[in-house]
Parts: C-alpha cells; sequence; structure tokens
C-alpha cells in the first residue's frame, strides 16, 4: 500500500493490490483497485489483467448458487462478462482456455444448457492444455446428462 500511495497511477500496482483484496474476499476494495488497473494498464503491459479478470469472474461465480434470485442474476452476468473479456480479448494468455471452460460451468450453473454445450464442446476440440480438455469433457458430459434430464 505504501508503494501504491507513492504510485498511484501504476496499473500493475494497482491489480496486485486488486488481486490481495479479492483473495481476503473484500470485494468492494477489489472493485475500486481493479477499476484503476484495467483504466491505467488497457494494454496489459503488467500481464495482470487476464488473471484480474478470471479472479472476478471466479468470485462472482462462486457467489451464485448461494445468493438470492436478484443478486444471483447480477453475479452471473459479472462473471460471463468477466470471462467473456479474457476470451475476446486476451487469446494469448493463461487463462483463455479456464475462462472458457468457467465460461461453461457459469452456464451450467444457471441452466443455461445449451450455452454451456456450446462453450465446453468447443473446448474440447480446440484446447491445448490437456487438463483444460480433460475437464471440459467431463463437464460437457454431466452437462448434457443435466439437459437431458430436465
Amino acid at each position: 500500500m505504501e508503494k501504491l500511495e507513492a504510485k498511484s497511477d501504476d496499473g500493475k500496482l494497482n491489480a496486485e493490490v486488486a488481486l490481495i483484496y479479492l483473495g481476503r474476499r473484500q470485494l468492494e476494495k477489489a472493485v475500486e483497485f481493479s477499476e484503476k488497473a484495467f483504466k491505467l494498464d488497457p494494454r496489459n503491459r503488467s500481464k495482470l489483467i487476464p488473471k484480474l479478470h478470471n479472479e472476478f469472474g471466479l468470485y462472482y461465480g462462486t457467489l451464485l448458487e448461494t445468493a438470492d434470485a436478484e443478486k444471483s442474476k447480477v453475479y452471473f452476468e459479472k462473471a460471463v462478462s468477466h470471462f467473456k473479456t479474457i476470451i475476446d480479448t486476451y487469446q494469448k494468455s493463461d487463462v483463455y482456455e479456464p475462462a472458457q471452460y468457467y465460461l461453461g460451468v457459469t452456464y451450467a450453473i444457471k441452466e443455461h444448457f445449451e450455452d454451456a454445450i456450446a462453450v465446453l464442446e468447443k473446448l474440447t476440440h480446440h484446447a491445448t492444455d490437456e487438463n483444460v480438455r480433460q475437464s471440459a469433457e467431463g463437464m460437457l458430459e454431466r452437462v448434457k446428462e443435466l439437459a437431458n434430464s430436465n
């Protein structure tokens, strides 16, 4: 925080602080610093912006199942938005394929089975990370079972 006080316009420091606050489950503080990081580092020179989007997506995704209907909708939209930002903007990041997987899982949690299946099927055919591909294949089977039971 001392470093950040001296260099408040440092995108990387803002991203690092946002990630720390997310890790501590302090969402309001994380949002405050992430907004600065997104604004100050639009070209991802810090290499932390995709990770920050991924962590926010995961954070909001974990809140989905326990939230009331109104909050669940907001959390779903935010999780999807963060994962799609990675997918659309940061294809070369190390969280690109995991973000696709998490997007599919997020769709499945909200019972958007067609969207979940589409994302996961694409990932099973194109993932270069073997662990991601295997996870996507397993999740795809479960989502298809859920979709058929409804």
